[in-house]
């Protein structure tokens, strides 16, 4: 198992005893560290709050190739069935990749809104993801580094598991075909430097839904990494919270 100060292999169910259910999704190759500030400025606002690890992540890189991508959604729909059995009124938020299961949640089931932030539907390097990844991932499974000079904080394994990310490939096709079955709500969150979801991903999502309330909240300071400090940080949880509070 990996050994990071930024790595979190627990899960976690906060504020259990409210009826408005909030499932939070992590990103590739993260784990809930990302994710847990917002769980718990929501827990605080009083919603229960669902953040918890996806198959293959908080454990270790070979977990992670070895988990296909129609195991993650059947985790997030275990996940939401269990929330919606439980609460009165169920959202979705998802980030990175935990937005492209968010966008699927959505397009099977009722939920009352989706905050999809910094999705990662369309990749930065579409050829190498696209074309070479699928060649070469059964023979350079550690290709990617984190580098440990980065400013950048990090939530999850020191390298990219490349064979799993040719999975979140996968999914992305496959969520790309449902899009039009999303009618809920939707906010999405987007910052302008964010170096790993394109701005195309924004329009590709807002052009592509059926829903009839479509916002969105693009910043300036924050890192892909939303949720963690920044100059925009209290600004995109507040923007968050006055949306799923809203009537």
């Amino acid at each position: 198992m990996e050994n990071f100060n930024n790595f979190d292999n627990n899960d976690y169910e906060l504020n259990k005893g409210s009826n408005r259910g909030v499932m939070i999704i992590h990103g590739f190759s993260s784990t809930t560290f990302e994710t847990q500030p917002l769980a718990i400025f929501l827990a605080e606002k009083g919603f229960r709050v669902s953040n918890r690890n996806l198959p293959g992540h908080g454990t270790t890189i070979e977990d992670c190739n070895a988990t296909k991508f129609h195991e993650w959604l059947s985790f997030v729909e275990e996940n939401l069935a269990e929330l919606s059995s439980e609460c009165e009124e169920v959202y979705v938020i998802g980030l990175s990749m935990g937005g492209v299961l968010g966008l699927y949640l959505a397009s099977l089931f009722p939920i009352n809104k989706l905050v999809s932030c910094a999705t990662v539907l369309n990749f930065k390097d579409p050829f190498r993801v696209n074309y070479l990844v699928p060649i070469f991932n059964k023979i350079v499974v550690k290709q990617l580094k984190h580098s440990k000079n980065s400013k950048r904080k990090f939530s999850g394994y020191s390298h990219y598991p490349l064979i799993a990310l040719n999975e979140f490939r996968k999914l992305n096709n496959f969520v790309k075909k449902r899009l039009h079955l999303i009618k809920c709500p939707l906010l999405y969150v987007h910052s302008r430097v964010d170096r790993l979801s394109l701005s195309s991903n924004v329009d590709l999502v807002m052009n592509s839904i059926s829903s009839d309330i479509k916002k969105k909240l693009i910043v300036d300071n924050a890192s892909h990494h939303l949720f963690y400090d920044s100059e925009d940080k209290n600004l995109i949880f507040n923007t968050i919270y006055q949306f799923l509070d809203d009537k």
